[in-house]
This record gives structure tokens, C-alpha cells and sequence, in this order.
């Protein structure tokens, strides 16, 4: 197995911006907030760990269960069957997965809080059950990964912040990281939706019931288009109430985040076809990703 067929495996990529974002977090948001934290960093970590390697392991086995639609929707893009034999694929998935899992047991047991553990095999079991049948069903297998990025965030107000506030600074905190897990569950299910659109020939000829084949593709646009919406909407009422302390910031989601969201809702309502929907996908990507380096922002300003 070449190491670009392993690391294009498990999404690399995005496993690099969840560590990203983790990092932001306990690094630089928690210090410049003076943010009392409940984890040591070698309990951070080996959350961290739990959750990437956990990830890594919901991908591959997604890759797996994704073989046949691959072949139609992405050919150029295959790895398992062409560059690693699905029995190895398998055992690999098995391995990791493991891993992610006895990271969350050992874990939950160093913070004594031994019923988190339900939380990492919970995860595991939803990313497992999700390759193998909820992909297939309408809006359930969009929202559920939405979901399970957003929460990997909340994760870590939930663990992390000491809820014992003595100060305003816990609030903020607790506020910016559920403002982003918010903004991030629906930019993902935005995401997800539009991946439905994209993948719709492959899923069509294998016979899976996703939102575009029910309802059509234009019925999808448009409805994926005022979905969009809601994030603007969000983006509209943090910005219109946002200081003027904070004016470099004001200036920067609405650039990077607000402007991008209306033009990709209005390109989304003037579509004809499902064929141009991978430049928005990534382009959503690319809005995520801007508007979690708003963290930045907010602990230089701090």
C-alpha cells in the first residue's frame, strides 16, 4: 500500500482541519480568554486522537460500502478494489477503528467519566451504520454526519470548558465555540445536500433513495438554495451585534463568510443541472474553513 493511497484513504485533508480547528481551540482561544479548562494537554490529546482516528475509520469504511457508486460517480478518484484489495481495506478499517475506540475508553476512564465511553463507540457504531444503510436513506444520512461534525466541536465546550464561571470570558468562549458548531452543522448539511446532488447518476443506477432522485434535481436546488438561508440568517445576527470593538472581525465574516453565502445560495437557485455542483462543494469547504480561522481574529483582538 503506497502512503498517498492510505492518506487519500482516510481524507487526510480533512482530518488536518479538524485537528486544526481542535487546536485553535484549546491553544489559542482558551489562553487569550484566560479560559479555565478542565484537560490536561495529554488528556487533549489523547481526545484528539480518539476523534481522528475514529474519523479516519468512518472514511475508509465509507469508501468500502462506496465502491460501486465510486466506479460510476468518481472513477479517477477510486482507491479501494483498484489500489488495495477490499479485504485489506477492511482489516484496516478494523485496526483503526479499534484504536479510535480504546483512545475514547482510555480516555474517558483517565477524566473518570466512564460513561463517555458511549460517546466514541456511539460514534463509531453511527459512522459504521451510516456507510451501510443510512447513506442511502433521504435527508437522515445528510443530517446525521452535519450532526457528528458539529458535535465533535461541541465536544469540546462540553469536556474542556470549567463550568464553574467566574468570569464573562466563559461565556464568550462557550458562545464562540457554539456559534461556530452551529454554523458548521449547517454549512456540512448544505454540503452533504449538494454531494447528493453530484453523486445522483451513481446513486440512480444502484437504486438509492436520496433527496434528488425522490424529489428531482430542481426541486433540490432550490430547496438546498433556501436552506442556505439560515446560515446567512445566523452570520446576519452575530454581525449586526457584534461591537464596534470588534470591527475587523464584522469586516471579515462578512467577506469571507456572509458575501460567499449569498452568492452560493443564489448560483444554487439558478441551476439547471447537478453537473456544476462540485465547485460549490468545495466552495462550502472553503467558507468553513475562513470562517473557523474567525478564532484568530477574535483571540488577537482579545
Amino acid at each position: 500500500m503506497k502512503l498517498v493511497h492510505f492518506l487519500n484513504l482516510i481524507r487526510w485533508k480533512n482530518l488536518l482541519l479538524i485537528t486544526y480547528v481542535f487546536f485553535l481551540v484549546k491553544f489559542l482561544l482558551f489562553p487569550s480568554l484566560n479560559t479555565a479548562s478542565n484537560l490536561t494537554t495529554v488528556q487533549f490529546l489523547l481526545f484528539w486522537s480518539a476523534i481522528i482516528f475514529i474519523t479516519a475509520a468512518g472514511y475508509i469504511i465509507n469508501d468500502i460500502n462506496d465502491v460501486n457508486t465510486d466506479i460510476i460517480n468518481k472513477p479517477d478518484a477510486i482507491i479501494v478494489s483498484k489500489f488495495i484489495s477490499v479485504k485489506k481495506v477492511k482489516n484496516l478499517y478494523v485496526f483503526i477503528n479499534s484504536i479510535g475506540v480504546f483512545l475514547g475508553i482510555i480516555f474517558s476512564l483517565n477524566i473518570k467519566k466512564p460513561s463517555f465511553i458511549f460517546i466514541f463507540m456511539g460514534t463509531s457504531l453511527l459512522l459504521n451504520w451510516y456507510s451501510k444503510y443510512l447513506k442511502s436513506k433521504p435527508f437522515i444520512g445528510n443530517f446525521l454526519i452535519a450532526f457528528l461534525v458539529a458535535f465533535s466541536m461541541l465536544l469540546i465546550a462540553i469536556l474542556d470548558i470549567n463550568y464553574q464561571i467566574e468570569n464573562i470570558n466563559q461565556y464568550i468562549t462557550i458562545i464562540i465555540i457554539y456559534a461556530l458548531s452551529t454554523f458548521s452543522f449547517f454549512i456540512n448539511l448544505i454540503r452533504e445536500l449538494v454531494k447528493d446532488l453530484e453523486d445522483i447518476k451513481g446513486d440512480y443506477k444502484l437504486n438509492m433513495r436520496t433527496l434528488p432522485i425522490i424529489f428531482g434535481v430542481q426541486r433540490i436546488l432550490k430547496a438546498v438554495s433556501i436552506l442556505t438561508l439560515i446560515p446567512i440568517f445566523l452570520l446576519l445576527l452575530i454581525i449586526l451585534n457584534l461591537d464596534i470593538h470588534y470591527l475587523v472581525l464584522t469586516i471579515y465574516l462578512s467577506a469571507t463568510c456572509l458575501v460567499p453565502l449569498i452568492y452560493i445560495s443564489f448560483k444554487l437557485w439558478k441551476l439547471k443541472s447537478y453537473k456544476k455542483t462540485h465547485k460549490i462543494s468545495v466552495f462550502l469547504k472553503i467558507i468553513m474553513f475562513l470562517g473557523i480561522n474567525s478564532i484568530i481574529i477574535i483571540s488577537l483582538i482579545k
